[in-house]
């Protein structure tokens, strides 16, 4: 609807409601803008939106063509956005096909939306911010809450960039703007759940567990595994300030749901969290039983296979810390073996790091040296990098290889200035 008709409309509702142009008048809107608005001649979106909400009015009553047009255009871009996860390059293709009537600020949503998918992050970012910037221009755009969902967007790829702060703070700017009443509902819970994941990763867990506790886990927005997977967080947020009871309720809970719906996956990723609060307990026995049911799952699942690998990882770390060092071994080595078939680059050098530990434990310093060595021609990253180096400088301590010894002590600390 152009503008001038939003002003008439606004006009009559004013006149069937009484009220003068003086009465709906206030600081931010004097008389004189009040009446330029409903002449049509005043085209300020933010104070039409103003006017809207003052007045508690929409604007359903359009003419049968403009409503018919409205909802061919909300068919049409409502089939493209379901598409985006499973062809975001053929999305892109058809946008750029479309006529002019669909040009807006959805079109810059859904073009972000899949850049986003295809980890283009600085072209996403860029079409998240240029529709932010024309919701602005938007009359009555607050409900389709396409606001909070790219400002849910911009955090992730914040968070990707390990940016807390900057994903903390576009996220609570999504939640505030959020309106409950509006499109897209099920984007609050994501919001609410990517917030206490935020607030986690900046050590503020308490925080972090009041937020994931907002959410309502018998809403008819959210699906059985959405469900499951926020039982698993908050059992996980319990644990880290040790309210051990509380994380063991949620860890069951979600294990209950998760083996009522054959959800493997979760059941896999819960009897590792399980096995996380029996080890802060002290519950070796339990802890190795939960990592081993969860290990049985390994045939059952069919995505997520890095759960697997955890469980593996922890079951070997579990019999390192228990001196079993020769079944600590063979476990890890059939973690790296199932690492490197699946290329999993990130677990198969966490396992290297804790095979070579294992054998440094059990005074096989010739074993560890060969895994450390390894380690560091792959070394993908900076801790990695740092931890390795370590190692080898206390190997070579425990030989008395002292020229060694000072070899990588001295890479050590030159590499940790630079991080």
């Amino acid at each position: 609807m152009d503008i001038p008709k939003i002003g008439s409309y606004i006009r009559k509702v004013r006149k069937e409601r009484r009220m003068t142009l003086d009465d709906l008048a206030d600081e931010y809107i004097p008389r004189a803008t009040l009446s330029a608005i409903e002449r049509g001649l005043s085209k300020n979106p933010a104070k039409i939106n103003y006017l809207l909400r003052k007045l508690d009015i929409h604007l359903y009553e359009l003419t049968q063509q403009e409503q018919e047009e409205k909802e061919e255009k909300y068919l049409d871009l409502l089939s493209l956005e379901n598409k985006i996860n499973r062809s975001p390059n053929s999305v892109l293709k058809k946008i750029n096909q479309l006529q002019n009537k669909y040009q807006g600020a959805i079109l810059d949503f859904l073009k972000g939306r899949c850049y986003f998918k295809l980890n283009q992050d600085e072209k996403s970012t860029t079409f998240f911010k240029e529709c932010l910037k024309n919701l602005e221009k938007e009359i009555d755009s607050e409900k389709t809450n396409l606001k909070p969902y790219c400002l849910n967007h911009l955090a992730i790829i914040a968070f990707r960039k390990n940016q807390y702060e900057q994903a903390l703070h576009f996220t609570n700017e999504g939640i505030s703007s959020f309106v409950l009443n509006g499109e897209r509902k099920y984007l609050h819970t994501t919001l609410l759940s990517n917030r206490s994941i935020y607030l986690y990763n900046l050590g503020r867990t308490e925080e972090a567990l009041k937020t994931i506790s907002q959410i309502k886990v018998d809403s008819f927005d959210l699906n059985m595994d959405t469900v499951i997977g926020i039982y698993d967080f908050q059992a996980e947020l319990n644990l880290e300030i040790k309210m051990y009871e509380e994380a063991f309720a949620c860890a069951k809970k979600g294990l209950e749901l998760a083996h009522i719906n054959n959800n493997y996956e979760r059941q896999l990723e819960l009897y590792i969290t399980l096995s996380h609060i029996y080890k802060n307990r002290n519950y070796a026995r339990h802890a190795e039983k939960c990592l081993l049911t969860a290990i049985s799952l390994e045939d059952s699942i069919t995505k997520r296979h890095q759960l697997v690998l955890q469980a593996y990882l922890q079951l070997g770390i579990l019999y390192q810390e228990q001196q079993k060092y020769s079944l600590s071994q063979k476990v890890l080595q059939k973690t790296v073996r199932i690492a490197k078939k699946q290329n999993n680059m990130l677990e198969y050098t966490k396992t290297m790091l804790q095979l070579a530990k294992t054998f440094q434990l059990n005074m096989n310093y010739n074993e560890a040296i060969q895994y450390y060595m390894q380690i560091l021609q792959n070394a993908i990253d900076q801790p990695t990098k740092l931890q390795t180096l370590s190692g080898l400088a206390q190997v070579y301590l425990q030989l008395e290889d002292y020229d060694n010894y000072l070899k990588y002590s001295k890479q050590y600390f030159s590499n940790a200035k630079i991080s």
